[in-house]
């Protein structure tokens, strides 16, 4: 399979004229799919006074290669030659192949010293799309990382180039990774991407520079209070962990009278939680936490047709209703547990796309941990991620089509996620505010499309061996815990990474990413 670390497929934009190649292209979509990449293409007729190539650009833009088909009408277009040109002009990886014969002369100028793949030579189509196929795994894991790293430095590039952007800790790693491993066979690094790396260099170093200033005064402040503690205490800090102080002390002097002003009293009783019925909601604070939704125990179904979808197909059973929340744990949720004292300070840098409603984006496995771990704190009660399992039954709420919503992507031609081509304002820009789409038949929102999202399982390659009671597979079951499964397709990716039975795409993952986020589940008393 054409698939990069991630388990990415490589997208590849198909440049060519309508004019003579239309059933050539078409075939060539549907081989380079067989052969595991991403292929698309425009079919838009120009309309009268259409912005084009906006159009056209951002579809080049999402692209890690261009394929441009040589026929005698493609070398005559002006807008292949414009395409031509973009994606060079973008650093693009450009593959030529030719459908048909035409002067080298008419060939545009750009690409007649390149290596083409001749599909007019009489050998069939099989083997040359298999020479195309190994032509686009060559580097595969770099080009991705290219199209990445020149879409993220675009968007700082049009806005200013503001420090918001720029990346940190293991992106920047990845990042100067990458960079180390460019060759002169390989595409060209655009000016703007190395201004992006190293500017995020400078801002990381000024950044700790700052915090190592910090921690400076920081030490200074605690050695004048040691000083004027009473003896005793000043023996008991010789011995006693100096983390386990500051955990204590935050919990005293934070923690708890956060708890104590802004949840405790909107906590649900043993009484309340024992009455509540499946499709009823709470919400276990004055402002700022995920609004929880019951759902009813069950059975289903879990996996599908194909691996991506997993396989083997099982049987899972839900004995007891839980709670799952209602939206994408967003930036105000998570904003407001750092106000508590939680998370672990954190703050996910938010794109210039804002907070508030926004879903969170840029928390890996970890930060959700420390979210949960922090809200099941000031409760008192049993907060949690989802399990894979809980995850599907939740999404498809009770359904069993290729969508929660139906087989089709659009229900009476509105838009019901969003992801790139979903058709919503947002498709492939940036994240929407939670709660912009009609809700599941369980009442959850965005449970496929605007981010993925981290659940409690291991990451495990098929589901031999699965439990059959919606428990999370973990490193007992034989799960690989080093990375871990998110479920859900995003904003970012094609409506084909999120149709897995409707819930999307199985992969394992472990990192801060623009594309992922959370939900939280909460553990119900029997009644």
């Amino acid at each position: 399979m054409a698939e990069s670390g991630t388990g990415e497929k490589l997208k590849v934009f198909i440049s060519y004229s309508r004019r003579d190649s239309t059933e050539f292209a078409d075939e060539l979509v549907a081989g380079l799919d067989l052969a595991g990449f991403a292929p698309f293409l425009d079919r838009h007729d120009i309309a009268a006074g259409e912005k084009w190539e906006e159009r056209l650009g951002g579809l080049i833009v999402q692209a890690d290669t261009v394929v441009f088909v040589v026929s005698p009408e493609a070398v005559k277009s002006e807008r292949c030659a414009w395409e031509v040109e973009s994606a060079l002009a973008r650093t693009k990886r450009v593959l030529p192949v030719i459908f048909k014969a035409v002067p080298e002369s008419e060939i545009p100028e750009e690409l007649r010293s390149r290596q083409f793949i001749r599909f007019d030579g009489g050998a069939g189509f099989a083997r040359p799309l298999g020479q195309l196929a190994e032509a686009l795994r060559q580097d595969i894991g770099w080009i991705r990382e290219h199209t990445r790293l020149s879409d993220l430095s675009a968007r700082w590039e049009a806005r200013g180039r503001p420090e918001t952007l720029l990346l940190r800790g293991d992106d920047l790693a990845a990042a100067e990774a990458w960079a180390d491993k460019w060759s002169p066979d390989a595409l060209r690094i655009a000016d703007v991407v190395r201004d992006f790396i190293v500017s995020s260099k400078k801002a990381e170093a000024a950044f700790f520079e700052s915090a190592r200033a910090t921690q400076l005064r920081i030490r200074r402040s605690r050695l004048l209070i040691g000083a004027l503690l009473a003896g005793v205490l000043v023996g008991l800090v010789g011995w006693i962990n100096q983390s386990c102080i500051a955990d204590q002390w935050r919990w005293w002097t934070v923690i708890r009278p956060y708890a104590a002003a802004q949840v405790r009293p909107h906590v649900l009783t043993a009484g309340q939680e024992r009455a509540l019925n499946p499709g009823e909601s709470f919400k276990e604070c004055a402002q700022d936490c995920p609004e929880m939704i019951v759902v009813p125990a069950g059975s289903f179904t879990m996996g599908g047709d194909t691996k991506s979808e997993g396989l083997p197909q099982h049987p899972v059973t839900l004995a007891k209703p839980f709670a799952v929340a209602k939206y994408e744990l967003t930036f105000a949720d998570w904003d407001a547990c750092i106000a508590g004292g939680g998370c672990n300070g954190y703050r996910p840098n938010d794109l210039g796309w804002g907070r508030g409603r926004q879903p969170v984006i840029n928390v890996n496995w970890d930060d959700a941990q420390a979210y949960v771990a922090w809200l099941s704190a000031v409760t008192g009660k049993s907060y949690r991620l989802l399990s894979e399992a809980e995850y599907e039954y939740a999404a498809r709420g009770g359904s069993t089509t290729a969508y929660p919503w139906g087989d089709d992507l659009k229900l009476n031609g509105q838009a019901m996620a969003n992801c790139a081509d979903c058709g919503s304002k947002w498709d492939g820009q940036q994240t929407a505010p939670v709660g912009s789409f009609p809700p599941n038949k369980f009442g959850l929102y965005d449970m496929v499309g605007n981010v993925m999202e981290w659940t409690e399982d291991c990451s495990h390659s098929n589901y031999d061996g699965a439990p059959a009671d919606g428990s999370a597979w973990l490193a007992d079951h034989g799960g690989e815990c080093g990375s871990h499964v998110i479920r859900g397709g995003s904003w970012y990716f094609y409506h084909g990474y999120f149709r897995g039975r409707a819930t999307g795409l199985r992969q394992t993952f472990n990192a801060r990413d623009v594309n992922v986020g959370f939900r939280v589940a909460r553990t119900l008393l029997s009644p």
